[in-house]
């Protein structure tokens, strides 16, 4: 059976360097060649499928009513379930070695209190801190700005106004009006860059902020403390994801982005509810379910093939390092049948935690 196109949770799947990317894509890169508007776009017949659905050509674009009543039966599922009331940690050990391993989201908002006694004893304790990827170095956070600007702008002559099937074009300039900015500010952006930047600036609208986001935080506590810092991965390895992603496939994920804009807070809430809760179980079914997070191989990129690529190396921190280390990556990686967690269970190390 083929997949649905990934939408819900995106948010929390980016990664603190898509959210730090969004500030640094609000103006082209010095550079880039001006856009080759003399070509005529090229026009494709469009209609409307089953149950409001639009297609073009091949590419089928569900409507909204369709997004949201999936993802309310996935809140329905997840509400059913709870948690202990706190954000989830798990620990695994050996002789010498203890690593924590802790959910983060990636943009929250300021006021919500999240803390509890064990995250602070569990996060004071560690000598080093585990991330996805550097946002703490200068050259790491150079790193950030290269890898996503050079691979989410054309910087070809095209634009994405030109490149845009037609209802996806109209779908973002109605979104794009309720945040009165014109299309052209995105015009140099690939779909995936504008998808992104679309979310990111509506949830900023709505009080979220990527300076309260919990990898923030840590860095902030971590530099004061005087912690180490270790990465998981690149920001090149992040942006990849999304940049390699087929062009129709980017196209629908900036078409939904855009139709449910106005239930992107709404949804992250959600989200974070089940966050807060430590709701490992309800927030799989929001965040890393391969039934509505997959289509064209998006939910493999996302989760599958990174967890795959985080476990050696969290379990080479058992033999690599003496002491404590506590490791932060999205909550969306934590959670569902292909976790962080499910995986080193599965190798058969034993994990405290839900």
């Amino acid at each position: 059976m083929k997949r649905k196109t990934a939408r819900f949770g995106q948010q929390v799947l980016l990664g603190g360097a898509a959210a730090l990317a969004l500030m640094l894509a609000a103006c082209s890169p010095s550079g880039s060649e001006e856009a080759d508007t003399s070509d005529e776009t090229a026009v494709v017949e469009t209609g409307t499928g089953a149950e409001g659905t639009t297609t073009e050509g091949s590419a089928e674009y569900r409507s909204r009513d369709e997004l949201m009543a999936e993802f309310d039966a996935a809140l329905e599922q997840a509400q059913a379930t709870n948690g202990d009331g706190s954000p989830a940690i798990w620990t695994m050990s050996d002789e010498d070695t203890t690593v924590h391993i802790f959910g983060t989201v990636h943009l929250m908002r300021p006021d919500l209190e999240w803390r509890t006694d064990e995250f602070t004893e569990k996060f004071n304790s560690a000598d080093v801190l585990v991330l996805e990827l550097d946002m703490v170095s200068e050259a790491g956070q150079q790193a950030v700005a290269r890898d996503f600007l050079s691979r989410g702008f054309y910087g070809d002559g095209r634009t994405l106004s030109n490149e845009l099937p037609d209802p996806v074009l109209a779908a973002f300039e109605e979104a794009l009006s309720g945040l009165n900015l014109p299309v052209s500010a995105f015009d140099p952006m690939e779909p995936w860059m504008a998808a992104v930047n679309l979310s990111v600036l509506q949830l900023q609208s709505d009080g979220f902020d990527p300076n309260a986001g919990i990898e923030q935080i840590l860095i902030a506590d971590a530099e004061a403390a005087g912690k180490e810092f270790a990465f998981l991965e690149t920001a090149a390895d992040q942006a990849a994801i999304f940049d390699e992603l087929p062009e129709d496939t980017q196209a629908a994920y900036l078409y939904e982005t855009s139709i449910t804009l106005g239930d992107t807070s709404r949804t992250l809430d959600q989200v974070v509810d089940e966050w807060r809760d430590g709701d490992v179980e309800g927030l799989g079914m929001l965040v890393a379910n391969p039934d509505t997070g997959g289509g064209d191989g998006i939910y493999d990129a996302l989760f599958v093939e990174r967890n795959e690529n985080w476990v050696p190396q969290i379990e080479g921190f058992l033999d690599d390092v003496e002491g404590t280390v506590f490791v932060a990556v999205g909550a969306g990686h934590l959670a569902g049948p292909d976790s962080v967690i499910t995986l080193l269970r599965d190798k058969g190390y034993e994990i405290e935690g839900p």
